[in-house]
C-alpha cells in the first residue's frame, strides 16, 4: 500500500539511501571528518539565509512574465495578442514555447511557429504551464549535493508532482484548475535549491539524527539546524517574485496542508501529489519518506488507497508522456 510507505505512528521512514542503494549511512560517517566540526548554529545560519532573502541580487531570478502569466490567465478578458506580444519580448521564453509547443507532450494539431498560434492551438494555460517549465528549468534543474539529489533527478521530481498535481485535479474534479495545480507541483521543491548552499554545514549533524531517530521528520531536521524549512524558503521565493497568494501558499504548506488558509484543496493535491511521486521513488533525496502523509489531504480530496494506487501505477506513463520536457 502506498500509505505504508510513508511514516505513521510507530513507523520509521523509508529513506532514499535504503531504498536505491545510491548512498548510504556507511559512506556518510566516512566523509563526516570532511565538515568542519565548529559548525555554525541554527541561528547563525538563519541569520544568513535572512541575509541572502534580502539581498535580490543574491536569489535565483525567475523571469517576469511567469509571475504576470499566473496572473493574467486567470483573467477571463484577458488580451490575448497583447499579451503574446509582451511574451515575445522575452526570446529565450519564446523560444522555448514555440519549441515545446511543438513537442509530442503537447501534440499540437498543426505546427506551432508563434506564441500567439500557441496561445490560439493549445490555449492559455497550456502556453502557462510551458512558460512556467522554460522559466523554471534553469533554477530547478541543478544538483542538489546537500540532499543527495542530482539535476536530472531534481527536475524529473519536479515536473512529474506537477503532472500528477494536475491529474488530481481533473480526476477530482478540484474548484482549483488543473493548470495551477500543475504549476504549484512544478514549483513546490524551489526552496531547496537556496536552502541546500546552508544545509551543507549541518551535514554532519542530521546524519547523526537520522542515525539515532529513524522517525524523525527530515522537515524538522532542516528547521532545527537552519531555522527554515525548504517549504518555507521556497514561499518566500515566491513571495518575491510576486506569485498569487495562492500559489506562495501551496508551496509553504505542501507538507502541511492543514495549516493553509487561501486554498487548501491545492495544498492538499500537491501534498498528495509529492507523496505518490516520492513512494515509486521519483527524486528521492536523503529525508526519503520520511514526512506522514497527510489524512485531512486525503479526506479533503475524497480519496483512499484506491485512487492513489490508480495514480501511482500510471508512473511510467506520466514519465514517457514528460519525456520532451524532461530532456529540456
Amino acid at each position: 500500500m502506498i500509505s505504508d510507505r510513508f511514516s505513521q505512528a510507530g513507523a520509521g521512514p523509508e529513506r532514499a539511501h535504503e531504498r536505491t542503494g545510491r548512498y548510504d549511512r556507511s559512506h556518510s560517517r566516512q566523509n563526516c571528518h570532511q565538515i568542519d566540526l565548529n559548525q555554525m548554529d541554527a541561528t547563525q545560519i538563519k541569520a544568513q539565509i535572512d541575509a541572502a532573502l534580502a539581498d535580490i541580487d543574491k536569489l535565483p531570478s525567475m523571469p517576469m512574465i511567469a509571475s504576470r502569466l499566473t496572473t493574467m490567465a486567470s483573467n477571463p478578458d484577458v488580451d490575448i495578442k497583447a499579451l503574446a506580444e509582451e511574451i515575445s519580448h522575452d526570446p529565450a521564453i519564446t523560444a522555448a514555447i514555440i519549441r515545446l509547443s511543438n513537442s509530442a507532450y503537447y501534440a499540437p494539431s498543426r505546427p506551432i511557429r508563434s506564441v500567439q498560434e500557441a496561445i490560439m492551438t493549445l490555449g492559455l494555460n497550456v502556453v502557462k504551464n510551458i512558460a512556467m517549465v522554460a522559466a523554471s528549468r534553469g533554477i530547478l534543474k541543478v544538483d542538489l549535493e546537500s540532499y543527495k539529489m542530482d539535476a536530472a533527478d531534481m527536475w524529473d521530481h519536479c515536473l512529474v508532482v506537477g503532472e500528477v498535481a494536475q491529474s488530481i485535479a481533473l480526476l477530482r474534479k478540484t474548484k482549483t484548475g488543473d493548470d495551477v495545480a500543475f504549476t504549484a507541483g512544478l514549483l513546490h521543491d524551489m526552496g531547496k535549491v537556496v536552502l541546500v548552499h546552508f544545509f551543507k554545514t549541518a551535514y554532519r549533524q542530521v546524519i547523526m539524527d537520522m542515525d539515532s531517530n529513524p522517525d524523525v521528520s527530515f522537515l524538522d531536521l532542516e528547521r532545527k539546524y537552519t531555522g527554515y524549512t525548504h517549504a518555507e524558503i521556497g514561499a518566500k521565493l515566491l513571495e518575491q517574485w510576486q506569485f498569487p497568494a495562492e500559489l506562495v501558499e501551496a508551496v509553504r504548506y505542501s507538507y502541511e496542508p492543514e495549516k493553509a488558509s487561501i486554498n487548501q484543496e491545492l495544498c492538499c493535491v500537491v501534498h498528495v501529489a509529492n507523496a505518490i511521486t516520492l513512494s515509486a521513488g521519483v527524486g528521492l533525496d536523503i529525508g526519503g519518506l520520511s514526512q506522514h502523509l497527510s489524512a485531512f489531504a486525503l479526506e479533503k480530496l475524497g480519496m483512499g488507497e484506491r485512487e492513489m494506487q490508480a495514480i501511482y501505477s500510471r508512473m511510467p506513463e506520466f514519465l514517457e508522456k514528460l519525456q520532451d520536457l524532461r530532456s529540456f
